[in-house]
């Protein structure tokens, strides 16, 4: 906000106006075209302006990241896969009634890579993700484990912890409260 506050600020202070937020070809046809016979370096003013905030928003996000290696998109270790029409039409016609399947080691394996069911010390849910807090996050395994048992993510924040499970998590929450309460 602060530096898109600054480069507001700095084009109308240039005396540069017009509309640049909604993309190259709206920009191109909105203010180039009609305007560009009389108003030619008011242009250029822009073009230098966008391309330095562009560098400056470059360096600056990089090195934010990478100083508080901050997990972007691809920055893990984990794989990705990537499943095929086919992989999907597959999974869709092993569920009865097209409802997705839970599998109850998922839920034991969650628990598992909790630390346990005596390091659970809270267990809820929203639309894609558990929401766990826990006494000990050491004993917590790390992401790739979630990974490799069904998870899409995991966001750790000190003793709490988000498992991103997708529209699934009513039934692995439910299931993960059944094996809490049946076994442990």
């Amino acid at each position: 906000a602060l530096l898109s506050a600054t480069m507001a600020t700095l084009a109308y202070t240039m005396g540069i106006s017009g509309n640049f937020q909604t993309g190259l070809i709206d920009f191109v046809f909105q203010n180039w075209l009609p305007l560009g016979a009389n108003h030619m370096g008011t242009y250029v003013i822009q073009i230098v302006i966008g391309l330095s905030f562009t560098a400056i928003y470059f360096f600056l996000f990089r090195t934010l990241i990478l100083k508080y290696n901050i997990m972007t998109p691809g920055r893990d270790n984990s794989e990705a896969k990537l499943y095929t029409k086919a992989d999907y039409k597959a999974s869709k016609s092993d569920t009865a009634d097209n409802a997705p399947a839970i599998d109850s080691s998922q839920a034991v394996a969650f628990i598992e890579g909790l630390g346990g069911s005596g390091n659970i010390e809270l267990l809820t849910n929203c639309a894609t993700r558990l929401r766990i807090k826990v006494k000990d996050p050491d004993l917590v395994k790390p992401t790739a484990y979630f990974q490799q048992k069904g998870a899409v993510n995991v966001v750790r924040n000190g003793d709490s912890f988000q498992i991103i499970v997708g529209l699934t998590v009513p039934q692995v929450k439910e299931e993960m409260a059944q094996v809490l309460q049946t076994y442990y």
